[in-house]
């Protein structure tokens, strides 16, 4: 057997993994959309004659040239691979839904006009689809960091905290740049780590998170204050991760010293 025998499964596993933790669930389900839209697309492009009068292509024949559609799931499809790697992938979303309601309305009006008999079970399953990735499009972004600039992360302080601010749980660089040790910290509110000036616009932040499911601060770097412990400000860069888990909302902070001098808390 060959090295490459042994490397490669494990290699295609790796970067598939990464892939995946990459885009999350999100870009996932952009994923199978963009590919269904191409392969849809090459089916209303490569019609055989002899289906053309069927009541499923002639009902959509009667709304726009087959050709037409073609090219609307081409493009859609397009979009959403191309989305799927970006931090904000709301247009893709949007697009697919609609797609695929005008779909499902289509197939159920044509049921009612006759033109279709059977058309409601088509509608029926391209709504449900739709409302799928309508639903879909409600989980947060996801924006995942292999690296901070300059450093990496595996020297940075590292916070998980649920959708209410609560820390489930950091690395022991947390309990040296806080001052508190895991025990201590595990189940208090994030606003232990912040000046209290802030905490009023933090659990703004998290309201409006949890209400439209994403958050616009996610994989970026931003300067912000800590408080350690014994009441001294620091400054310090946030990198803040948001994904939609089984137990909801859940984000991680990926946090390093900007440096400078620290200051008594007033």
């Amino acid at each position: 057997m060959s090295n490459g025998d042994v490397a490669g499964p494990p290699l295609v596993h790796r970067t598939a993994a990464r892939v995946l933790r990459r885009i999350g669930r999100r870009g996932a389900s952009l994923a199978f959309v963009g590919l269904l839209g191409l392969v849809i697309a090459a089916s209303l492009e490569f019609v055989p004659v002899e289906q053309l009068g069927t009541p499923g292509y002639a009902t959509l024949a009667s709304v726009a040239p087959l050709k037409v559609w073609a090219v609307v799931w081409g493009l859609t499809g397009a979009l959403c691979l191309v989305q799927m790697f970006m931090r904000s992938d709301r247009v893709a979303f949007a697009v697919a839904t609609a797609l695929l309601l005008l779909y499902g309305l289509i197939y159920l009006i044509s049921t009612f006009t006759g033109d279709n008999p059977r058309g409601w079970v088509g509608g029926a399953v391209w709504l449900a689809f739709g409302g799928w990735i309508a639903l879909i499009a409600t989980w947060p972004e996801a924006v995942v960091v292999d690296r901070l600039p300059g450093d990496a992360t595996d020297a940075a302080v590292v916070i998980v905290a649920d959708a209410a601010g609560i820390i489930r749980s950091w690395n022991p660089e947390a309990a040296t740049m806080f001052g508190w040790t895991t025990e201590e910290a595990v189940g208090r509110p994030l606003t232990i780590l912040m000046p209290s000036r802030f905490r009023e616009q933090h659990a703004a932040a998290l309201s409006r998170v949890c209400s439209v499911g994403r958050s616009d601060l996610a994989g970026r770097v931003i300067p912000v204050a800590g408080l350690h412990r014994d009441g001294t400000e620091f400054a310090m860069t946030l990198t803040v991760n948001a994904w939609h888990s089984d137990d909801g909302i859940t984000y991680t902070g990926v946090i390093r010293p900007a440096g400078g001098r620290s200051v008594r808390a007033e």
